[in-house]
């Protein structure tokens, strides 16, 4: 008599046709309802034992830093959260000031190009008038540069606000970990 393996009785199925399935997979029964194309006529459904039910998974614990946050690490992360908002404010008045500077140059340079317009409708050119133009120009290409470096202070800006946000976070995160490590702290109050 041969040996039949308790692994390939497992990995055969019955369809709905009554018509025995192996599995495709090694050393694991289909599930319950796979439909499968053995059947020319018609896609079957097997049909099995039910398995025996899975042990239920463990929920996640939270990790928990190996070393309580004490008190100086948690003032030192929210001095860095200071730092780093100080910074970020620091940007931001840069940018608004950059800002600010372009608007007054783009004014400026449409004065001046409309004078400039203006001053070569009339008559015939000149190099005054010319000179005019150039430096309608100049003024344009002036607020253009200084609106360039808003664009790149804000952009900076934001980007420091970002690192001030994640700082804070993680000093909320800490202090919330600190109380739990050391209920009786003075931050506690």
């Amino acid at each position: 008599m041969g040996r039949i393996s308790l692994l390939s009785i497992a990995a055969t199925a019955m369809c709905l046709c009554m018509f025995s399935v192996a599995s495709t997979h090694a050393f694991v029964s289909p599930p319950v309802g796979v439909v499968t194309s053995h059947c020319s006529r018609h896609p079957c459904r097997l049909l099995q034992q039910p398995q025996r039910p899975q042990r239920p998974q463990r929920p996640q614990r939270q990790q928990r830093p190996l070393a309580a946050v004490t008190e100086e690490q948690l003032l030192a992360q929210v001095d860095k959260a200071e730092e780093a908002w100080a910074k970020a404010l620091e940007s931001r008045k840069e940018a608004n000031a950059l800002s600010d500077r372009a608007e007054e140059g783009a004014e400026a340079a449409a004065e001046i190009a409309m004078e400039a317009e203006a001053a070569m409708r009339e008559g015939s050119i000149s190099l005054e008038k010319i000179a005019k133009a150039d430096q309608a120009t100049n003024s344009n290409l002036d607020a253009g540069s200084v609106l360039s470096r808003a664009m790149q202070a804000a952009e900076e800006a934001d980007r420091l606000e970002l690192i001030a946000e994640e700082a804070l976070a993680k000093s909320e995160e800490m202090l919330e970990q600190h109380l739990v490590d050391f209920p009786d702290s003075s931050l506690a109050y």
